[in-house]
């Protein structure tokens, strides 16, 4: 336990100009996010991923959160928690993920073949690994939104960074190619 309130003291206390050490922290887990995303899954995965992470960032953004406040599902008394809707949104996710290669979209997804350049796989990554952050920052109140560096706020917070992140990964699935066979 002194551990943990050894590490969020000292990352509370490190500063690199005006970025505090959580933002750089955030940056980090950025950056090798990208690179473990693409080592690990592969461009049909991070597809998967990202068309899991629009369903349920609508899947959220429709759910009737006053009935299951009525139901005092899990004693909530007054609204869902961020925490708790942020848990919700990565649990649909990772639900999605499972399922989507199971269902009648693998087919025209081709999920099952793992093929994409390292640069698909790294544009890719990029875009699924900004489009989550900005989703879960969303979902953030505005009093934990404020602590952070004007950086990170303009890059995944505000209509400017709705509008890049949420377009984003659209049009790098569009615009990207297929593979060409070699014959």
């Amino acid at each position: 336990m002194n551990i943990v309130i050894s590490v969020q003291n000292y990352l509370a206390n490190f500063h690199l100009g005006k970025i505090s050490g959580w933002d750089v922290l955030i940056i980090i887990a950025f950056i090798g996010a990208i690179f473990m995303y693409g080592l690990f899954l592969g461009r049909n995965r991070i597809i998967v991923l990202i068309l899991s992470t629009y369903f349920s960032w609508i899947i959220c953004n429709i759910l009737p959160w006053e009935k299951i406040i009525a139901w005092k599902f899990l004693g909530m008394t007054y609204g869902p928690s961020p925490s708790f809707k942020i848990f919700v949104f990565l649990g649909i996710i990772l639900i999605l993920w499972i399922l989507i290669p199971r269902s009648v979209l693998s087919s025209p997804l081709r999920i099952r073949v793992k093929e994409g350049t390292w640069a698909q796989v790294f544009i890719l990554s990029i875009c699924q690994i900004g489009l989550l952050l900005y989703l879960i920052f969303s979902f953030l109140p505005n009093q934990v939104i404020t602590g952070f560096a004007p950086l990170i706020k303009k890059i995944f917070i505000g209509p400017d960074a709705e509008m890049v992140w949420m377009s984003l990964p659209i049009l790098a699935l569009v615009l990207m190619r297929k593979k060409k066979k070699q014959e």
